[in-house]
């Protein structure tokens, strides 16, 4: 029987709907707790968050689920609680370094893939990964004349990337500073499982690049920092420069759409998101031909 609970803090945050929650139980320990409505869009989401956490080997840099299950038509996820800041990313930050050290670390933990019925990347993350391709259809009033002249070509690159994302690793798919812990002791702690496929680990350290953009350096300061991890090294330039383009598509069109109740926040963040992912494009714009 578990400790009743002496205290409750609310957590700020992140950009799903529900509940999120350090409970300090009476005993001492502290748990944290989230859970969303199972008639909510997102219920599907969280109990493959549920799935996929209580199978992690326990050498994976993530707190360890304790319980998940329906209860009082919520969907709730119980782990353990992990003390920490979100890292900073901006230039010259030591915590930079840490960061890539341990999202490139963790595919080594995590293949081979330890969830044997997982969705391969191509299409867990391609049938979402991707926007130009729905824009050419529907092409926004304010979209910047370089993009409209280049929709095509935008289109067409942000697909070759699916070809060369399956792989034997289990990729988290959403690393982002705010899925990221830093702790006192230093250790890096990776949160927010719920967007996991099968496939190749590049991805996950490239999924670094636009949020060192966002946090300040240029695509190359950004390009750089990832430039000592294998995974990356071994990826094809015309891949990576797909990556980048899919991202820039994927923001670009939810940034335009109506803001989804209780996140107020979600667009203003996708509009930057798609800024920092445009000047990485930029960057990479060499790499494919048409698109200069």
């Amino acid at each position: 029987m578990p400790a009743p609970i002496a205290s409750v803090a609310n957590q700020g945050g992140g950009f799903t709907p529900g509940i999120a929650a350090q409970l300090r139980l009476a005993d001492g320990t502290a748990v944290f707790v989230k859970a969303v409505p199972t008639a909510h869009p997102l219920a599907e989401v969280y109990r493959h968050e549920g799935h996929t956490a209580g199978r992690l080997p326990l050498a994976t840099p993530a707190p360890r689920l304790r319980w998940t299950g329906t209860t009082a038509a919520w969907v709730v996820l119980v782990f353990d609680n992990v003390d920490g800041r979100h890292p900073d990313l901006t230039p010259g930050s030591a915590d930079i370094g840490q960061v890539v050290n341990a999202v490139a670390a963790m595919s080594d933990i995590l293949t081979p893939c330890p969830i044997l019925d997982v969705e391969p990347s191509s299409t867990a993350r391609g049938d979402w990964l991707h926007g130009w391709d729905l824009i050419t259809h529907d092409v926004p009033g304010d979209l910047s004349e370089w993009e409209r002249r280049h929709l095509e070509d935008l289109a067409k690159a942000e697909t070759l990337w699916r070809a060369h994302a399956d792989g034997p690793t289990l990729v988290h798919g959403d690393i982002r500073p705010d899925n990221l812990l830093v702790t006192a002791a230093g250790a890096i702690a990776v949160v927010d499982w719920a967007r996991t496929s099968r496939g190749a680990s590049w991805q996950d350290v490239a999924d670094l690049v636009p949020h060192l953009i966002m946090a300040g350096h240029t695509p190359a300061s950004a390009e750089f920092c990832l430039a000592g991890v294998p995974a990356w090294q071994q990826v094809a330039a015309e891949v990576l420069t797909s990556y980048a383009v899919a991202y820039a598509g994927y923001w670009t069109r939810m940034s335009r759409q109506p803001a989804p109740q209780g996140v107020p926040h979600l667009r203003s963040y996708q509009r930057h998101a798609a800024t920092a992912a445009m000047a990485w494009v930029h960057h990479r714009a060499d790499a494919i031909s048409p698109i200069t």
